[in-house]
C-alpha cells in the first residue's frame, strides 16, 4: 500500500479524522445491519451499564442509550470521541454516558463493572486482537455479555473499489478464530451467526471474575 493510501485508510477507517472521517462515521450506513444484529442478540436493558469499544461516530451508541442503560465509550480517535460526545450530548450532560480515548487493548475501566460489552465494526482494525477480547472480558461482571461483529473472509471481496485498499489492513475473522479467541479471554461462545451484509457476529458470555 502507497503513502497516499495508507494515509486514507488512516483518516476513513483506523483513526478517523477530519472531515471525510467525521462524514463517514456520522452517517454509517454500511454498519446498519451489524447494529441490527447486536441489538437483536443482546439488547440493552435500563438497569445495564454498557461499554462500547470503538465508538466511532456514537450513531450505535445512540441507539442503544433509548433502552435507559447508563454507558462507557471508548475510541482511541479524538475526533470520534468528540463526535460520539456531541452526538448523545443530552446523555452525557446528565451522566448516563462517559465517553473515553482509550485503547481496546487497555481500557480504563475496573474489573467486573459492566453488563454488556459491544464491539461492532472495529475489531478487523485492532493490532492486538486477544489483548482487547481479554480487556473486554475483563470489565465484564459475571454473567455479562459480549457482543461482538466483525468482518469474515468472505467480505473482503465485497469492499469494491477505492476501497479495496482499506482491506489490506482489515484482518478477517472465521467463527473458529473468534470461538478461540473468546475462549482464550475466558468467555463461553454461546453463538456465531454469519449474516451477508452484517459480518460475522459472536456472542459471548463471562462466567466468573478473577480474584487475582
Amino acid at each position: 500500500m502507497n503513502d497516499f493510501a495508507e494515509r486514507l485508510v488512516d483518516r476513513i477507517a483506523r483513526r478517523p479524522h477530519g472531515f471525510l472521517g467525521r462524514l463517514l462515521y456520522r452517517f454509517p450506513v454500511g454498519h446498519t445491519p451489524g447494529f441490527d444484529m447486536a441489538l437483536s442478540k443482546a439488547p440493552p436493558k435500563q438497569e445495564d451499564h454498557i461499554i462500547e469499544v470503538g465508538c466511532g461516530g456514537g450513531v450505535f451508541m445512540r441507539r442503544a442509550l433509548k433502552s435507559g442503560c447508563r454507558a462507557t465509550a471508548f475510541d482511541h480517535s479524538d475526533a470520534m470521541v468528540d463526535a460520539t460526545g456531541k452526538l448523545n450530548a443530552d446523555a452525557v450532560r446528565t451522566g448516563r454516558l462517559q465517553v473515553v480515548r482509550a485503547d481496546a487493548s487497555a481500557l480504563p475501566l475496573e474489573d467486573c463493572r459492566a453488563d454488556k460489552a459491544y464491539c461492532l465494526n472495529a475489531f478487523f482494525f485492532f493490532p492486538d486482537p486477544q489483548g482487547a477480547m481479554r480487556e473486554m472480558a475483563r470489565v465484564l461482571k459475571p454473567g455479562g455479555s459480549l457482543v461482538l461483529v466483525t468482518a469474515p473472509p468472505d467480505m473482503r471481496e465485497q469492499i469494491g473499489g477505492y476501497f479495496s485498499r482499506m482491506a489490506q489492513s482489515m484482518k478477517f475473522y472465521t467463527g473458529d478464530m473468534l470461538r478461540e479467541l473468546a475462549q482464550g479471554a475466558g468467555l463461553e461462545p454461546k453463538d456465531i451467526v454469519l449474516a451477508p451484509r452484517a459480518g460475522i457476529l459472536l456472542l459471548a458470555e463471562k462466567k466468573a471474575c478473577s480474584d487475582d
